[in-house]
C-alpha cells in the first residue's frame, strides 16, 4: 500500500515537471544513431570462444533513443541482450544503458564520436563476474554503413579488449 501511495506522488510530480519541460529534439547526433536501424548479423570472437547471432536496432521515443535487440547461441543456451544508446544534448555525450540475460545490473556509459565521426568511445561502470562494479569501455568503429565493430574491455581500459563483435548488415 505504501509503494502504490508512493507511486502516484512520483508519478504526479513527475508529470508536472515533465510537463514544463521542453522535449528533447532529434538532432544530428541522433540521426547518425538511426543509420543503423535495421537487422544486423553478428559475430563474437572472445577468449571463452566465438558466437554467431542477430542484432536489430530500431529508433524510439520520439527518434532520440536506439534501441537494439541482440540474440545470441551460447554454450549454456541462449543470450540476449538490449541497449538503448542516445545523445545528450546538455551534457555533449552520447549516452549508453545496456542490460543482458547474464546479469541484473545495467552497465551505464557515456563518451563522445571522434572527430573523424569513425570511432564512438565510451567508458562507464558495470558490473564484474563477482557482483561488485568494475569500469568498461566501448570502441565501435563504423567501417562502412553496414559494417561496424564494437570492441569491449572489462576491468581495465587498456591493452587487448575482452571481446569484438563484427556487426554486418542484412540485405
Amino acid at each position: 500500500m505504501k509503494l502504490a501511495a508512493f507511486g502516484v506522488c512520483l508519478f504526479l510530480t513527475l508529470g508536472s515537471f515533465l510537463a514544463a519541460q521542453e522535449p528533447v529534439k532529434p538532432g544530428k547526433e541522433h540521426a547518425f544513431l538511426a543509420e543503423t536501424e535495421g537487422e544486423w548479423s553478428v559475430s563474437i570472437a572472445s577468449p571463452g570462444g566465438n558466437m554467431n547471432g542477430k542484432c536489430v536496432y530500431k529508433m524510439a521515443h520520439n527518434g532520440i533513443w536506439l534501441t537494439s535487440q541482440l540474440d545470441m547461441k551460447m554454450g549454456e543456451g541462449p543470450f540476449t541482450g538490449t541497449g538503448l544508446d542516445s545523445y545528450d544534448p546538455i551534457k555533449k555525450k552520447f549516452v549508453s544503458v545496456w542490460v543482458d540475460s547474464m546479469s541484473a545490473t545495467p552497465l551505464l556509459l557515456e563518451g563522445d564520436r571522434s572527430p573523424d565521426g569513425k570511432k564512438v568511445t565510451m567508458t562507464g561502470k558495470g558490473p564484474a563476474p563477482d557482483g561488485t562494479s568494475t569500469p568498461y569501455k566501448t570502441e565501435t568503429e563504423y567501417v562502412s554503413k553496414d559494417k561496424h565493430i564494437f570492441k569491449m574491455w572489462m576491468g581495465t581500459t587498456t591493452g587487448e579488449p575482452m571481446m569484438v563483435a563484427t556487426y554486418e548488415r542484412k540485405k
